[in-house]
């Protein structure tokens, strides 16, 4: 099994074919596509069309994309049916999990599967957090795995920036103790927990005895967040130089360049993302990088820690509240999603549906957005996405494109299998996929090869040797942003037990947690019209069907 890295041909946004060739049909491949043998099948697959069905709406993938904000950890409230609304920090009196199952499943259409969630601990501040706000939060997570969902996660005390009533450091770290165990019981549905404990809405500034000016206790803090949580999950501070901050101090060992070799490694440096709150206001992204005189351009030393790492951690953005920060155009939010490579995003700020009045990602929705200002602009965007069955151009909008490629968008190229093959003979599967969106995959997830019988039985024939979290969608500092072809082969006999008949192929990516591991709703679905998605009984599996493979007597 292997797996390497090759730069992508340019390719004509024009240039599509209308079908896949021999795609679970068992309809033969003409006699070009073999691959040295008659019984090589190689298949060809192509981008979702805007008049693919559902080729309007998002793709749902976990741990990417649009998220909903949201309380949790609440005590329910049987007085009032109104919904509560985490604006500031306040909870209106009719507070249940859920509003905000309903709420996240209302955006499903977008491809939403992630809540940022804060979790406020304010009635504990000098004291040990209750039994019964433990429980509740285990309950809300607990809810979010019911319904598919993952969490960004926060925890905070201070709820507005009047630097009054909040905890000092040792409350803190006991705090953080207390919650260890439902974190460790629930990490399979939290995508990254953000540093937050710090200050207004968990910020890291305005803290009433202010801790963000005491580069120490902040490094305590973040150090006992990456003790609690699972190695191979992230956390992420609010700016780039409370990073520098942290990893100053020797609690944490001292600073280390985030790269890819360190990437996704158990050094605090891989495990420190960020949380860009103030996305696209004004000129510092609402203080991001507050350096003048160059702001948020390339040369201000915020800005390029942010280009440089972002590859490789987890990164996740909102904007201001109202527009506070000022409009924030759709195709500059879609080049800086891109060169920040930002994994998730904020629809609760800036939109009407959440403030009352139309705002920025109203406008989003509203801007065309056509093929020639992408390529102009060098975005990634699939064959396809722009046109009709036709070929003629179609142009979407701001907001679909954003929405389509926050986080990963991994759209297979080709794959060449047997066409005919015996029971425990050796058989090799080739891959070739690109990744067209702003980010990698960004926590462990397995790569696996199923055959499905006509019955519905999955066999599980290989593991892949290939790690999600290493497709980049561009060779990070590529000033053109090439798109790369990543390519990965699977071996292995085919199971003596199979009985003879015809086998769809396919590739499967759970979750590495066995908790979720066989829930479709936590599998990668590839971003192809002519990729048919398997589920089994009960919403199990979740495979991307490649072709039918015949097993011979």
């Amino acid at each position: 099994m292997n797996a390497r890295i090759r730069p992508m041909p340019p390719i004509a946004i024009g240039a599509l074919a209308l079908s896949c060739v021999g795609l679970c049909l068992g309809r033969p491949l003409p006699a070009s596509a073999a691959e040295g043998t008659t019984n090589r099948r190689i298949v060809t697959y192509h981008g979702i069309r805007p008049g693919d069905s559902e080729g309007r709406n998002g793709l749902r993938n976990p741990e990417r994309g649009l998220r909903i904000e949201t309380l949790i950890g609440e005590p329910p409230c049987a007085k009032t049916s109104r919904p509560a609304h985490h604006l500031l920090g306040k909870v209106s009196p009719g507070y249940s999990d859920d509003w905000w199952i309903r709420d996240a499943l209302h955006y499903e259409p977008h491809g939403l599967t992630l809540a940022q969630t804060y979790c406020y601990l304010d009635p504990f501040v000098g004291k040990s957090i209750s039994d019964e706000k433990l429980a509740l939060l285990h309950r809300s997570l607990g809810r979010a795995r019911e319904n598919g969902l993952k969490a960004v996660l926060r925890f905070a005390y201070e709820r507005d920036m009047d630097r009054r009533g909040g905890p000092e450091l040792a409350n803190i770290l006991q705090h953080i103790d207390q919650l260890a165990p439902i974190v460790r019981k629930n990490a399979d549905v939290i995508f990254v927990m953000q540093a937050g404990f710090v200050g207004a809405w968990g910020e890291w500034h305005s803290s009433t005895h202010q801790l963000e000016k005491d580069h120490a206790a902040l490094a305590a803090i973040v150090d006992r967040v990456l003790k609690v949580l699972p190695s191979d999950r992230m956390t992420q501070v609010r700016v780039p130089k409370y990073k520098r901050w942290v990893l100053s101090r020797p609690i944490l060992g001292g600073h280390r360049v985030v790269d890819a070799k360190t990437a996704h490694t158990t050094i605090p440096a891989a495990r420190i993302g960020f949380n860009n709150d103030g996305f696209l206001a004004h000129n510092t992204c609402g203080g991001t990088w507050p350096e003048p005189p160059h702001y948020a351009n390339p040369g201000n030393p915020e800005f390029d820690t942010m280009t440089a790492e972002s590859p490789y951690v987890a990164v996740d953005g909102e904007l201001f509240w109202a527009d506070q920060g000022g409009k924030a155009e759709g195709l500059r939010a879609a080049i800086r999603l891109r060169l920040h490579h930002y994994s998730s995003f904020s629809l609760a700020h800036s939109f009407s549906e959440r403030e009352g009045k139309p705002y920025s990602i109203d406008d989003w929705m509203k801007t065309p957005l056509t093929a020639q200002q992408i390529r102009a602009a060098k975005l990634p965007v699939s064959d396809g996405y722009f046109q009709d069955a036709a070929g003629r151009d179609v142009a979407r909008t701001a907001f679909e494109y954003i929405r389509d490629h926050l986080g990963y968008r991994l759209e297979l190229r080709r794959a060449a299998f047997p066409k005919e093959i015996k029971p425990g003979a050796e058989m090799s599967v080739k891959i070739d996929l690109v990744n067209r969106g702003f980010s990698v995959i960004h926590n462990p997830r397995p790569v696996i090869l199923v055959l499905i019988d006509s019955q519905g039985r999955v066999s599980e024939w290989s593991t892949a040797d290939a790690d999600p979290r290493k497709w980049q969608p561009f060779a990070p500092g590529d000033p053109e942003y090439a798109p790369l072809t990543h390519e990965f082969t699977a071996r292995g006999p085919v199971p003596i037990g199979l009985k003879p008949g015809t086998y769809r192929l396919g590739l499967w990516m759970p979750d590495a947690y066995e908790s979720i591991r066989m829930d479709s709703r936590y599998a990668v679905r590839v971003a192809n019209r002519d990729v048919p998605w398997w589920t089994g009984k009960d919403g199990r599996y979740g495979v991307n069907v490649l072709g039918e493979v015949r097993l011979a007597p």
